[in-house]
């Protein structure tokens, strides 16, 4: 699995409660660019911080700082009076933490002043979801894992849909789904070939929602369903979205899964995860708030759609993360910071021929938002 991140420094100023404390420039100082690394095995997670210096500096404190999705103060035990030199000094802890999703950097305090330091990693402890069972083709698990239903702390869950109730293609939403499903309809995708057009592609069958990918009458159809929440069009800032998917891998389509801003503004930025042709692999984007057309964040996982995955983007005002099946494959600490909602834009990329053909199915969503 390829990786590729874009991530911004971290910055400590504000999450001390040290009476009298800033943040200072880490070059400033003379500490050099920093790293760390938190691995867990169950709940223990131990993370070591290495720091340099030139030339060299006393930390008061030093080691890796850790925040729950709350923001809580969740540190690892830091060292006290730490000489930094151009020699790597390394400072390792470790602690037992609950199940959840945490942000650690690495930390020092020097002459008064919490350093502004590395890029931020996301740290998942425990899992948060039903161990998978064995795959039942046709039944509630069509794609091998049950739709979690554990609470997460720090998120409250706005919007679940495991797709239990079957609907004929032309009769969706109807109404088992009325006021929880709406979407485009009638007009052309992205690439101008292919037209949105749910009441011939989409139904639910086999315990997803399926979307029939085809041409009829030389019109290549697609659809792009949008979840609503109390039955109304729209989203809310800062949430987390899963989605539990596969997909043939026909020529021409692709994935744009993405949440787009309320104000149709695109100025505001973009989230796409997972993006990519369905004869291709899994990508993810993140579009710079301000400079749309300017990437973020660009991850290619090298993972193809064949196969059921989990998607998850989990977005905070400290920046947005992907993950793929329950691990990270990028992160950035730019974030959109406008309301945004989740449209599942399924397309064309190009021309497809009038043969190509296929489904991709969606086993269960989930939406949070942060509490």
């Amino acid at each position: 699995m390829r990786r590729t991140t874009f991530a911004a420094a971290a910055v400590c100023a504000g999450l001390f409660t040290l009476t009298g404390v800033t943040s200072a420039s880490a070059a400033a100082t003379g500490v050099g660019s920093p790293s760390s690394r938190v691995s867990v095995s169950g709940t223990t997670a131990t993370a070591t911080a290495t720091f340099t210096a030139s030339p060299a500096a006393t930390a008061t404190l030093a080691g890796t700082c850790l925040r729950d999705a709350r923001g809580t103060d969740r540190d690892f035990a830091l060292r006290a009076d730490v000489r930094l030199t151009s020699t790597a000094t390394t400072v390792t802890a470790t602690q037992t933490l609950p199940a959840g999703t945490y942000t650690a950097w690495p930390c020092a305090l020097v002459n008064g002043a919490w350093l502004t330091l590395a890029a931020t990693q996301t740290v998942v402890v425990g899992s948060t979801s039903t161990p998978v069972p064995t795959p039942t083709p046709g039944g509630a698990t069509p794609g091998g894992q049950a739709m979690p239903t554990a609470a997460l702390a720090g998120w409250t869950q706005v919007f679940a849909d495991d797709f239990t109730t079957p609907v004929a293609t032309g009769s969706f939403p109807g109404p088992a789904y009325a006021g929880r499903w709406t979407g485009y309809s009638g007009f052309t995708d992205t690439s101008g070939v292919g037209t949105y057009t749910p009441s011939r592609v989409v139904s639910v069958t086999g315990g997803a929602l399926d979307l029939n990918l085809h041409t009829e009458g030389g019109k290549a159809l697609t659809a792009a369903p949008v979840p609503l929440v109390d039955g109304a069009w729209g989203g809310w800032t800062y949430g987390r979205y899963s989605v539990r998917f596969r997909a043939d891998a026909v020529a021409g389509y692709k994935t744009a899964w993405l949440l787009w801003p309320d104000s149709d503004n695109w100025n505001e930025g973009e989230i796409d995860f997972p993006e990519g042709e369905l004869n291709g692999t899994i990508n993810g984007f993140v579009h710079q708030p301000g400079d749309p057309a300017r990437n973020a964040l660009a991850v290619s996982t090298g993972t193809t759609y064949t196969g059921w995955h989990t998607a998850t983007v989990e977005w905070l005002p400290s920046g947005v993360t992907f993950l793929l099946d329950g691990k990270q494959v990028g992160r950035t600490t730019v974030s959109p910071s406008k309301p945004m909602h989740l449209v599942l834009q399924t397309e064309t990329s190009g021309r497809p021929s009038a043969s190509a053909a296929g489904h991709v199915q969606v086993d269960w969503i989930t939406m949070h938002r942060r509490s």
